[in-house]
Protein backbone atom coordinates (compact mmCIF):
# COMPACT_ATOMS: atom_id res chain seq x y z
CA UNK A 1 0.00 0.00 0.00
CA UNK A 2 1.67 3.35 -1.16
CA UNK A 3 1.40 6.76 0.52
CA UNK A 4 1.86 9.58 -1.88
CA UNK A 5 2.50 12.89 -0.49
CA UNK A 6 0.85 15.89 -1.61
CA UNK A 7 3.35 17.81 -3.78
CA UNK A 8 3.19 20.81 -6.24
CA UNK A 9 5.77 21.78 -8.95
CA UNK A 10 9.46 23.12 -7.59
CA UNK A 11 10.26 26.07 -9.03
CA UNK A 12 12.89 28.90 -8.52
CA UNK A 13 13.08 32.42 -10.07
CA UNK A 14 14.24 35.80 -10.74
CA UNK A 15 12.71 38.45 -9.20
CA UNK A 16 13.03 42.14 -9.73
CA UNK A 17 11.70 43.52 -6.54
CA UNK A 18 10.88 47.58 -5.43
CA UNK A 19 11.16 47.81 -1.32
CA UNK A 20 9.97 50.92 0.49
CA UNK A 21 11.14 51.86 3.59
CA UNK A 22 12.28 54.81 5.48
CA UNK A 23 13.86 55.57 2.21
CA UNK A 24 12.88 54.03 -1.09
CA UNK A 25 15.31 51.75 -2.47
CA UNK A 26 15.19 49.03 -5.69
CA UNK A 27 15.96 45.45 -5.88
CA UNK A 28 16.52 44.26 -9.09
CA UNK A 29 17.55 41.15 -10.72
CA UNK A 30 17.68 39.15 -7.25
CA UNK A 31 17.64 35.91 -6.64
CA UNK A 32 14.63 35.15 -4.20
CA UNK A 33 16.88 34.10 -1.04
CA UNK A 34 17.97 37.73 -1.68
CA UNK A 35 15.33 39.50 -2.21
CA UNK A 36 13.61 37.59 0.70
CA UNK A 37 16.01 38.81 3.35
CA UNK A 38 16.13 42.32 1.57
CA UNK A 39 12.28 42.30 2.37
CA UNK A 40 12.70 41.34 6.05
CA UNK A 41 14.90 44.07 6.29
CA UNK A 42 12.72 46.20 4.78
CA UNK A 43 9.82 45.22 6.57
CA UNK A 44 11.43 45.26 9.89
CA UNK A 45 12.28 49.39 8.99
CA UNK A 46 8.54 49.86 7.58
CA UNK A 47 7.18 48.67 10.94
CA UNK A 48 9.00 51.28 13.00
CA UNK A 49 7.07 54.06 10.48
CA UNK A 50 3.97 56.34 11.58
CA UNK A 51 3.28 57.13 7.89
CA UNK A 52 -0.05 55.03 6.80
CA UNK A 53 1.37 55.64 3.19
CA UNK A 54 4.61 53.51 3.85
CA UNK A 55 2.49 50.92 5.32
CA UNK A 56 0.36 50.45 2.77
CA UNK A 57 3.48 49.64 0.32
CA UNK A 58 2.76 46.17 1.33
CA UNK A 59 -0.26 43.84 0.77
CA UNK A 60 -1.78 40.62 2.59
CA UNK A 61 -2.65 37.62 0.39
CA UNK A 62 -6.38 38.58 0.65
CA UNK A 63 -5.34 41.79 -1.26
CA UNK A 64 -2.44 40.09 -3.57
CA UNK A 65 -5.20 37.66 -4.39
CA UNK A 66 -8.07 39.92 -5.31
CA UNK A 67 -5.15 42.14 -7.51
CA UNK A 68 -4.30 39.12 -9.14
CA UNK A 69 -7.90 38.05 -9.89
CA UNK A 70 -6.69 34.66 -8.34
CA UNK A 71 -8.06 32.74 -5.28
CA UNK A 72 -5.64 33.20 -1.39
CA UNK A 73 -4.66 29.38 -2.34
CA UNK A 74 -2.99 30.23 -5.50
CA UNK A 75 -1.56 33.08 -4.07
CA UNK A 76 0.52 31.01 -1.46
CA UNK A 77 1.85 28.22 -4.48
CA UNK A 78 3.26 31.43 -5.36
CA UNK A 79 4.96 32.09 -2.49
CA UNK A 80 5.48 28.55 -2.15
CA UNK A 81 7.00 27.85 -5.74
CA UNK A 82 9.24 31.25 -4.86
CA UNK A 83 7.49 33.08 -7.96
CA UNK A 84 5.96 36.30 -5.36
CA UNK A 85 8.24 37.02 -2.81
CA UNK A 86 7.00 37.42 0.70
CA UNK A 87 7.54 37.82 4.60
CA UNK A 88 5.55 36.08 7.47
CA UNK A 89 5.07 39.23 9.80
CA UNK A 90 3.03 37.82 12.99
CA UNK A 91 2.05 34.23 11.38
CA UNK A 92 0.72 36.69 8.34
CA UNK A 93 2.11 37.05 4.88
CA UNK A 94 2.70 40.33 3.60
CA UNK A 95 3.65 41.38 -0.13
CA UNK A 96 5.42 44.09 -1.66
CA UNK A 97 2.45 45.72 -3.85
CA UNK A 98 5.25 46.41 -6.42
CA UNK A 99 5.93 42.50 -6.84
CA UNK A 100 1.93 41.98 -6.95
CA UNK A 101 2.05 44.63 -9.96
CA UNK A 102 4.94 43.62 -11.71
CA UNK A 103 4.00 39.67 -11.20
CA UNK A 104 3.14 37.54 -14.36
CA UNK A 105 2.02 33.96 -14.23
CA UNK A 106 3.86 31.45 -15.84
CA UNK A 107 2.84 28.04 -16.15
CA UNK A 108 5.23 25.45 -13.81
CA UNK A 109 6.66 22.31 -15.08
CA UNK A 110 6.42 21.08 -18.90
CA UNK A 111 3.43 21.77 -21.79
CA UNK A 112 1.70 18.86 -21.81
CA UNK A 113 2.11 18.17 -26.01
CA UNK A 114 -0.19 15.20 -26.35
CA UNK A 115 -3.65 14.25 -23.77
CA UNK A 116 -3.31 10.85 -21.92
CA UNK A 117 -5.15 8.27 -23.58
CA UNK A 118 -8.13 7.01 -22.20
CA UNK A 119 -7.62 3.19 -20.46
CA UNK A 120 -8.74 0.38 -17.84
CA UNK A 121 -6.86 -1.87 -15.79
CA UNK A 122 -6.06 -5.31 -17.60
CA UNK A 123 -5.84 -7.04 -14.48
CA UNK A 124 -9.74 -5.87 -13.90
CA UNK A 125 -9.15 -3.87 -11.26
CA UNK A 126 -11.30 -0.80 -10.80
CA UNK A 127 -10.83 3.14 -10.03
CA UNK A 128 -12.39 4.63 -6.37
CA UNK A 129 -13.50 7.60 -5.46
CA UNK A 130 -14.65 9.76 -2.59
CA UNK A 131 -15.84 13.00 -2.92
CA UNK A 132 -16.53 15.22 0.21
CA UNK A 133 -18.27 18.34 -0.96
CA UNK A 134 -18.16 20.98 2.55
CA UNK A 135 -18.59 24.66 3.27
CA UNK A 136 -16.07 26.94 4.72
CA UNK A 137 -17.52 28.59 7.99
CA UNK A 138 -18.33 32.15 7.71
CA UNK A 139 -14.86 34.30 7.99
CA UNK A 140 -12.85 31.80 7.94
CA UNK A 141 -12.02 31.51 4.24
CA UNK A 142 -8.02 32.52 4.96
CA UNK A 143 -7.05 30.38 7.65
CA UNK A 144 -8.37 27.98 5.52
CA UNK A 145 -6.15 28.34 3.23
CA UNK A 146 -3.64 28.88 5.83
CA UNK A 147 -4.00 25.32 7.01
CA UNK A 148 -4.35 23.50 3.62
CA UNK A 149 -0.86 25.58 3.13
CA UNK A 150 0.71 23.94 6.71
CA UNK A 151 -0.54 20.61 5.26
CA UNK A 152 1.05 20.81 2.78
CA UNK A 153 4.33 21.73 3.77
CA UNK A 154 4.10 19.08 6.51
CA UNK A 155 2.48 16.61 4.39
CA UNK A 156 -0.53 15.88 6.32
CA UNK A 157 -3.53 13.63 5.78
CA UNK A 158 -1.85 11.24 3.27
CA UNK A 159 -5.44 9.33 3.51
CA UNK A 160 -4.01 5.20 3.07
CA UNK A 161 -3.67 3.87 -0.31
CA UNK A 162 -4.71 6.97 -2.27
CA UNK A 163 -3.43 7.15 -5.73
CA UNK A 164 -3.98 10.94 -6.42
CA UNK A 165 -5.84 13.32 -3.43
CA UNK A 166 -7.50 16.53 -4.74
CA UNK A 167 -8.52 19.82 -2.97
CA UNK A 168 -10.69 21.91 -5.07
CA UNK A 169 -12.23 25.11 -4.20
CA UNK A 170 -15.31 26.34 -6.33
CA UNK A 171 -14.76 29.09 -8.77
CA UNK A 172 -18.04 31.30 -8.10
CA UNK A 173 -18.41 30.67 -4.49
CA UNK A 174 -14.19 29.64 -2.93
CA UNK A 175 -16.00 28.82 0.44
CA UNK A 176 -17.38 25.53 -1.11
CA UNK A 177 -14.86 23.02 -1.34
CA UNK A 178 -14.49 19.88 -2.59
CA UNK A 179 -12.22 16.97 -1.24
CA UNK A 180 -11.50 14.18 -4.04
CA UNK A 181 -9.57 11.18 -2.56
CA UNK A 182 -8.66 8.58 -5.83
CA UNK A 183 -7.90 4.73 -4.87
CA UNK A 184 -7.13 1.45 -7.21
CA UNK A 185 -9.30 -0.31 -5.49
CA UNK A 186 -7.14 -3.52 -5.09
CA UNK A 187 -5.18 -0.84 -2.75
CA UNK A 188 -8.41 0.64 -1.06
CA UNK A 189 -8.36 0.51 2.98
CA UNK A 190 -10.39 -1.02 4.87
CA UNK A 191 -13.37 1.09 6.11
CA UNK A 192 -11.64 1.23 9.78
CA UNK A 193 -8.94 2.59 8.29
CA UNK A 194 -10.87 5.03 6.27
CA UNK A 195 -12.96 6.34 8.72
CA UNK A 196 -10.11 6.94 11.12
CA UNK A 197 -8.44 9.30 8.48
CA UNK A 198 -11.35 10.62 7.55
CA UNK A 199 -11.88 11.07 11.34
CA UNK A 200 -8.59 12.70 12.01
CA UNK A 201 -8.80 15.20 9.09
CA UNK A 202 -12.28 16.08 10.28
CA UNK A 203 -10.62 16.99 13.61
CA UNK A 204 -7.87 18.77 12.05
CA UNK A 205 -10.59 21.31 10.32
CA UNK A 206 -12.97 21.50 12.95
CA UNK A 207 -13.68 24.96 13.49
CA UNK A 208 -13.40 25.85 9.80
CA UNK A 209 -15.07 23.65 7.34
CA UNK A 210 -18.61 23.00 8.50
CA UNK A 211 -19.18 19.30 8.98
CA UNK A 212 -22.46 19.40 9.62
CA UNK A 213 -23.79 19.97 6.36
CA UNK A 214 -21.17 18.03 4.35
CA UNK A 215 -21.99 15.54 1.58
CA UNK A 216 -20.04 12.16 0.86
CA UNK A 217 -20.10 10.18 -2.46
CA UNK A 218 -18.42 7.29 -3.05
CA UNK A 219 -17.72 6.56 -7.05
CA UNK A 220 -16.47 3.92 -9.91
CA UNK A 221 -14.35 5.01 -12.78
CA UNK A 222 -15.92 3.34 -15.95
CA UNK A 223 -13.01 4.19 -18.17
CA UNK A 224 -9.57 6.58 -16.85
CA UNK A 225 -6.47 8.55 -18.07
Amino acid sequence: MRILPFRLPERSALLAVCLSAASTQCVGKLHYEEARSALAVGTRENMKENSGSNRRNFLTTNEAAQRLGVSYYTVYEYIREKRLVAEMVSGVYIIPEKAVEEFKAKPTGRTRVNPPPWRVYRAGAKVRGLDIHVQALPDQQEPLMEKFHLMLEQQQHLFHGTMQRYIFEEENDPSKIIISLIWKDTELPDEQVLHRDLDAFKTAFAGLLNWDTAQYTMKRAIIHT
